[in-house]
């Protein structure tokens, strides 16, 4: 063999086989290549889920799965009660942030103390500045998991959007942008563990839930400092809790 193409064997090395694509990976490809140049655009609502999922030919966990990445790079915008809508705005910053993040998230702690700094902190930004439509928004979703107790999938849908909604209420563009990329590998960690353990799945939903109540009660009452407290305790408790998982 040349030692030209040794050299070039040499840079093949170090790359592995990939798994064969799964078709949540094939539905995101396809929806990502209907943005932005394509027919979906800045704002346009997505078919409902039900309807993707004739239009795909798959199941709602397949539907869902492609979602949630989606929304966690900033592409699409879930919002309770309206569906899933391409977001409006995509900062210049969002390709550097949607491949330099989700690109090496290996270290769950790290991923675990970047949630508690951004959210602790949107939290009290919430607070002082959310306004009727983002505290109706956000009440929405606290409804949503009282009514969802029993309903760990539908649960985690409106807890994600708890979160969502409180980083919109911060009408801060840049921080919402970060949690929304930080997010889905949140929503994919937390349910990992509570797969490792569902019996406990419905205790530790009336717990989330409760917190989540606190946290809304303190953004309501504008009051920053018990909001980024109330926070605090929920991720702290919440991670507690989901690492005791075995």
């Amino acid at each position: 063999m040349s030692e030209r193409a040794d050299s070039k064997q040499q840079q093949i090395d170090p790359f592995r086989q990939v798994a064969r694509a799964t078709v949540s990976d094939t539905i995101v490809t396809q929806i990502r290549g209907l943005i932005p140049n394509g027919p979906l655009k800045p704002g346009d609502r997505l078919p409902s889920e039900r309807d993707l999922c004739k239009c795909f030919g798959v199941g709602r966990t397949s539907v869902r799965e492609a979602l949630k990445p989606l929304i966690a790079m900033g592409l699409l915008e879930g919002r309770v009660g309206s569906g899933t809508f391409v977001a409006a705005e995509m900062g210049q910053f969002q390709k550097p942030l949607e491949w330099g993040l989700l690109g090496d998230l290996s270290g769950q702690d790290d991923l675990v103390e970047t949630r508690h700094m951004l959210e602790t902190n949107a939290a009290y930004w919430a607070a002082l500045r959310a306004g009727p439509a983002n505290l109706a928004a956000i009440e929405a979703t606290v409804l949503g998991m009282a009514e969802n107790l029993r309903q760990p999938d539908r649960f985690q849908d409106f807890d994600a959007n708890f979160h969502f909604e409180i980083a919109r209420a911060t009408q801060n563009k840049i921080l919402f942008r970060l949690i929304n990329v930080i997010r889905g590998q949140i929503q994919t960690w937390i349910g990992e563990r509570l797969s490792l353990s569902p019996d406990r799945t419905e205790a530790l939903a009336e717990t989330s839930y409760r917190q989540h109540q606190v946290i809304f009660t303190a953004i309501k009452t504008g009051d920053g400092e018990a909001a980024r407290a109330a926070m605090d305790h929920h991720i702290q408790t919440a991670t507690r809790d989901l690492q005791a998982n075995r």
